[in-house]
C-alpha cells in the first residue's frame, strides 16, 4: 500500500505486492532539488537475505514541462547473499506498477496537490 498524504485529508493508493511487512525510515529530503532518500530495514520486503535497501528518488525536469521520476536502490545483503535476476526484475515492475498507481492518482485528483 502507498499512502498519499495532502491537505488535512489522508488519501491512499492501493498497490498488490509480494509481502505483507516492511519498516521504512525517512533519510533524507531535499525539496530544492526534488529529491528524497528513504531505507526498507526490516521486514519480509528484505526476503531473508537483505539487511536494507535504500532508495534515492529524484524528480528531473523533462522539456515537455513535465518531470522524469528516477528511483535508484542499493541494496545491502546479508553476507554474500544477493537477490537472484529474477528477484530483481520483480522489483522494478513493483517499482514501476506502484508509480503508475500514485501517477494515476496524481492525474485524476489534481487538486490534492
Amino acid at each position: 500500500m502507498v499512502v498519499l498524504e495532502a491537505s488535512r485529508e489522508l488519501h491512499t493508493v492501493m498497490v498488490t505486492v509480494p509481502f505483507t511487512s516492511a519498516k521504512y525510515k525517512i533519510d533524507a529530503i531535499d525539496a530544492r532539488n526534488f529529491s528524497a532518500t528513504y531505507t526498507v530495514f526490516e521486514g519480509d520486503a528484505l526476503m531473508g537475505i537483505l539487511d536494507s535497501a535504500t532508495h534515492h528518488i529524484k524528480f528531473v525536469p523533462s522539456a515537455d514541462g513535465g518531470a522524469v521520476f528516477k528511483d535508484s536502490v542499493v541494496f545491502k545483503g546479508k553476507g554474500d547473499a544477493k537477490p537472484t535476476e529474477e528477484t530483481l526484475n520483480q522489483f522494478k515492475e513493483l517499482f514501476k506498477n506502484t508509480f503508475k498507481a500514485q501517477e494515476a492518482y496524481a492525474i485524476a485528483h489534481p487538486e490534492v496537490y
